[in-house]
């Protein structure tokens, strides 16, 4: 089995994922097996020609509440001061390096190493969610 994490790009609504294979539902438009193969640049395409564009804090929060409606096993941090401002942080990083990149994480510049720095990330893979039950700044937290 080929081990190296590509880029999928869901039919249904351009939803992109890097990883060694695709979700089975789409975590953006629940499309199920709808994600094909598509190359970095295709991938990068996609996502730089993102026309609805989060631009503030509070539609980067609204839609953290939007997608936790549907992961019924994680929550926000409840201290709603700090979400508020990991959320500007996002939007900070968004319009200063081009992506919504973890505000408690470094880049390194390079796109494609970077892509799994972007808020959410996959939490479930690190350690501070399998110890804590917290995503690596605490903004996601189990319930």
């Amino acid at each position: 089995m080929d081990m190296k994490k590509r880029f999928w790009r869901c039919n249904v609504c351009n939803d992109i994922h890097f990883g060694f294979k695709p979700p089975k539902t789409c975590p953006t438009c629940g499309a199920v097996n709808a994600f094909v193969r598509c190359d970095a640049n295709e991938a990068m395409r996609i996502m730089e020609e993102d026309t609805s564009a989060i631009a503030s804090a509070d539609e980067l929060m609204a839609a953290w509440n939007e997608w936790l409606t549907r992961n019924d096993k994680i929550k926000l941090w409840e201290d709603a001061e700090s979400v508020q401002l990991l959320a500007v942080g996002e939007i900070e990083n968004d319009k200063n390096k081009g992506l919504k990149y973890c505000p408690c994480r470094a880049t390194t510049g390079v796109r494609e190493k970077d892509l799994k720095l972007i808020c959410p990330c996959n939490f479930y893979a690190q350690q501070t969610w399998k110890e804590y039950g917290e995503c690596w700044c605490g903004l996601f937290v189990k319930r």
